[in-house]
Formats: structure tokens, sequence, C-alpha cells
């Protein structure tokens, strides 16, 4: 059956940046945005991959090294992109995002999902912010209607004599809750003049690839188990390029601010986008600027 897709305008002209574009979602989302006229900027960690990648684009492109564990190699990023005559960028895609087995921390401290979600992510945007002429857009789940964002232990540290279980689930939940937080504080921000260097008429959009069939599902570390996985992604999940379409629809589409674009079937785990409903706390200002005030102290001396 041929995939179904989504009328994409002509992108000539237009400058997108997007983090964790050498695979899955992010790679179908900068091969879709080249194949209309963008050029590229492809931030990545793997900059031999990221290069091969941009080769094999029909636009032009440039690949910047970004690393979202680090903070020092997001702002080495960002101030790479500043440097010089820096370009507009028309779309910024916060693509980007891990999953792992274990608790980890990132090279500043935090919790691996967390910092690699959300810390580093709102970092760059932060920095970048002023570059950005037209949309911002964060890639986020339907995994965060499992959570509810812990302020007392974020990171999982236990603190507090608390003890608070990490598990993959709960870490992803409570990042992909961080990134609804953040994207709509940043909304909030842009519509009130608080986000003093942005530029009139940025605006900020939210989106939900649904189930993709793409690397990040295969984190157990184990061989049998990833392939087991693979084989049930194989049939229900969809591909990165129709989970990408969603991506697109936020970046392109007149859309009111922050909105949330996922799929439109099954439960929004596949189909074609639309406008999907959030849960209540991701839809709170207050909640939002208790992450915003958390996100700033955390990646402080940018």
């Amino acid at each position: 059956m041929a995939q179904k897709t989504i009328e994409i305008p002509d992108l000539t002209g237009q400058t997108w940046l997007i983090t964790g574009a050498t695979s899955g979602v992010g790679l179908e989302t900068a091969r879709a945005a080249s194949d209309r006229g963008a050029r590229v900027v492809l931030a990545v960690r793997d900059t031999v991959r990221g290069c091969e990648v941009a080769a094999a684009l029909p636009g032009p492109s440039r690949v910047v090294e970004l690393d979202l564990s680090s903070l020092d190699s997001v702002r080495t990023a960002a101030d790479e992109l500043r440097s010089g005559d820096p370009e507009p960028i028309d779309v910024l895609v916060n693509n980007a995002g891990a999953i792992t087995t274990r608790r980890q921390e990132t090279a500043d401290g935090s919790e691996l999902l967390l910092g690699v979600n959300v810390l580093g992510p709102f970092l760059l945007t932060n920095l970048l912010l002023g570059s950005v002429r037209r949309r911002v857009v964060i890639v986020g789940s339907n995994a965060h209607k499992a959570a509810t964002f812990d302020f007392d232990d974020p990171h999982f540290r236990n603190a507090h004599g608390r003890r608070r279980r990490w598990t993959p689930a709960s870490a992803y939940a409570q990042s992909k809750l961080g990134d609804m937080l953040w994207g709509l504080a940043l909304d909030q921000r842009l519509r009130d003049g608080r986000a003093e260097a942005a530029v009139a008429g940025v605006d900020v959009q939210l989106t939900h690839p649904g189930w993709a069939a793409t690397g990040i599902s295969n984190a157990s570390g184990n061989a049998v188990v990833d392939k087991m996985i693979t084989g049930v992604c194989s049939v229900f999940a969809q591909p990165a390029s129709q989970a990408a379409l969603t991506t697109m629809f936020a970046a392109t589409r007149p859309l009111p601010p922050c909105s949330y674009v996922g799929p439109d079937a099954f439960r929004n785990l596949r189909g074609m986008p639309t406008l999907i409903g959030r849960s209540a706390e991701a839809s709170d200002p207050a909640v939002a600027d208790r992450l915003w005030e958390f996100a700033e102290a955390e990646t402080a001396g940018a």
C-alpha cells in the first residue's frame, strides 16, 4: 500500500536547523525539508554520519557538531552558528532524543534523559532564539501523559529521604512532559514580550510522531530482545518517513500558537497529522513557568 503524504510548501530560501538528523524521524525530516528546497543545518553528535547524510541530500546543507548531553557542547555549537555573519534560521526543529535502560548522567550531572531531551534543547533554543525568524518545533510524545514532573527530585536522586525508582518509562515520560511544559512556557514568553531576543512573529509548535519504527525503540541492550522489538515495530509501527509528517505539518502549517500535532489514528500512534490533545499538567501555565525557572537554573552559565 502506498504511503500517504501531505502537501509541503516550497521551502526555497529557508534554512532549517534539525537536531538528531542522522537517523529516524530527524533524518526523514531533513530529507523532506531538503526535497522542498530548504537549506538544512544538521546539528548532530556523529559528524561523520552527519556528513554522509548531508552529501545525500538534494539541496545545500551544513553539519554542526552537537552533543546535547553536554551543555558545553551546546554552547560551542551555538557559538559556531552565531559567529561571523550568522544566517537566520527559519525553522528550528528540536528533534533529537534519547532513551536508556539504566540510569545515567550527562557530563553536567543531570539525569541523562532529562538532560538530552529537555535541558540541552532548552539551552540551544534560548541561545539561538535571536536567529530564529519563523518557528520553533519541539518533538514531544504522548508519553508525557503518563508523567507528573517531580520538581523535588527531577533527576531521580532519591532526594529528601525519598525512594524514587528510576525506570526507562518513568524517566522518558517525565522528560517528554518537560518538553511540553518548556514549549508552553516559551510560547508564553514569545507572546507577552519576555523573550526579548526573539523576532516578532516567531511561534512554537509541539509534535508527537506516534509509534515510529526507528532505532530509539531498540534500547534494551539485549540483541534478542531488540530483534523482537524490531519485528513488532515492523508490523504495527509506522515508517519513520510517515512519522516525520507530523513534524513537517507542525513546521509548515499556519497553526494556532503552541498547537500539538500528532497522528490521527489508533490512539494517536499512527496515521496522518492532526491537532491532538495533551494532559492537564502539560497545559498548565503555572507549571510551565516553574519548569522554565528550573531549566534556567539547571543551564545557568550559558
